[in-house]
């Protein structure tokens, strides 16, 4: 009778400890999504302001020039469709090289958080 109470006991205490331990676990994962959605969100928030900047800047210089250009040829039209044509072969090479570089960063920034998370671990 006492082996069946103290079995009793120790199943009881594992049960407690293994849900203790799952709820540590969820616990643990919902910090660390936060985070991770914290440092998205300041990231998206700064690339967003930098970007609105940027387009503003590329917007005034490519008027400006397209204006200059203009006013060089005698022909306002000619100058904007001239600056808006040197825009197309950028946008090219700017697609082709943004594309791999966020890919790069991506898949760096996730194998740097497995090996954080590994060392951590394991240390």
């Amino acid at each position: 009778m006492a082996d069946e109470m103290n079995d009793h006991q120790v199943i009881s205490r594992l049960f407690e400890q293994v849900n203790q331990h799952f709820e540590t676990q969820w616990e643990y994962i919902s910090l660390t999504s936060t985070e991770k959605i914290a440092n998205l969100a300041a990231s998206m928030a700064g690339m967003f302001t930098v970007f609105v900047f940027a387009i503003l800047v590329l917007f005034f210089f490519s008027m400006g020039f397209a204006w200059w250009l203009g006013d060089f040829w005698g022909n306002r039209a000619g100058g904007f469709a001239s600056s808006g044509l040197v825009f197309i072969p950028i946008a090219i090479l700017f697609f082709r090289w943004v594309r791999p570089f966020v890919r790069a960063k991506v898949i760096q920034s996730i194998l740097h958080d497995e090996t954080t998370k590994k060392t951590t671990t394991n240390g």
